[in-house]
């Protein structure tokens, strides 16, 4: 019995971590993306490259940028 209730704890110790960890990723691309507002318009465009609607930042204007691949979009 004891041995089945060090397992179990160990399955729900390391479920946690997991969870937290993904938790904190994100909250690092947040803080990524609020860096980025403050340098140029936002928008969400479809990344060619990505395949997903993703956040594209305005380098000039209409010419944005994709903020996780870099591609550039001419919207003119």
């Amino acid at each position: 019995m004891e041995l089945v209730s060090l397992v179990t704890g160990v399955l729900v110790t390391s479920f946690a971590v997991c969870i937290f960890k993904n938790k904190e990723d994100v909250l690092e691309e947040c803080d990524m993306d609020n860096e980025v507002f403050s340098s140029g318009r936002l928008l969400t465009l479809s990344c060619q490259t990505c395949r997903k609607l993703k956040r594209h930042r305005e380098i000039q204007e209409d010419l944005f940028e994709c903020t996780k691949c870099g591609r550039q979009i001419d919207v003119r």
